[in-house]
């Protein structure tokens, strides 16, 4: 309601983005699982200065805007992404709010991490789950979203992240309740885990384990029959 002026008191109208278009204020407004299956997801809305509100859409943009965007309704069952990262910034609507961290350069340790199978188990158990196979997270609860401190990774480490990043950053992911089948996601575990914040790789069967058990539970495959026992 703060970005858009219809129905809302933003200084933007929005409208869906055409073919070719590179828009002044790009926006990331709503689902469509189809398009959401790699880590960098293409922005599907223009957001428009409503007349004689461009000096507050100049305010919002800055104040708003980042490549970090978070799945706020986010449906485990459908949907493989818990975080994504735009090309270049942009407002994020109801269903991509932006996530701003401090150092740009925490960025893809959070999408990574929030998109690892322990990743995807923090969303799912803080967010309400008043439907099985979704988890919602109210943006005053956002805050509190357990991740990976990454303001203790060490300059390497951020280094590495990089490097993950573009070594998954062209592959598809699942929907979260197959992580249990999805090799995209448990490639991204292991560098996540071994690779970058050297853990024992013998947790790895573990983990094996609870991503099994947590694609297992009803609130989070919400009855499909892609969950491990196949229906």
């Amino acid at each position: 309601m703060d970005i858009n002026g219809t129905g809302g008191r933003g200084a933007f109208d929005i409208r869906r983005v055409e073919p070719g278009e590179v828009p002044s204020y790009a926006t990331l407004w709503s689902h469509d699982a189809r398009r959401e299956t790699r880590l960098i997801v293409g922005i599907d809305s223009v957001a428009e200065p409503r007349a004689g509100y461009q000096a507050e859409a100049r305010k919002t943009w800055d104040r708003t805007a980042s490549r970090l965007h978070s799945d706020r309704d986010f449906r485990l069952n459908s949907q493989p992404l818990a975080m994504c990262l735009t090309v270049g910034r942009s407002i994020g609507g109801r269903a991509w709010p932006n996530v701003i961290p401090h150092d740009a350069s925490h960025e893809v340790p959070l999408l990574l991490w929030a998109n690892t199978t322990l990743g995807l188990i923090g969303v799912w158990w803080a967010g309400t789950r008043q439907q099985q196979g979704r988890a919602v997270m109210t943006l005053t609860k956002l805050p509190d979203l357990p991740v990976l401190d990454t303001r203790t990774l060490t300059a390497d480490q951020i280094e590495l992240c990089e490097v993950v990043f573009e070594d998954l950053k062209d592959r598809d992911f699942r929907p979260a309740n197959e992580a249990y089948r999805d090799k995209t996601r448990q490639d991204l575990d292991r560098h996540m885990l071994v690779d970058v914040l050297g853990l024992d790789k013998d947790l790895l069967g573990a983990l094996d384990t609870l991503r099994l058990q947590w694609c297992a539970e009803p609130s989070v495959h919400g009855g499909k029959g892609t969950r491990p026992d196949g229906g």
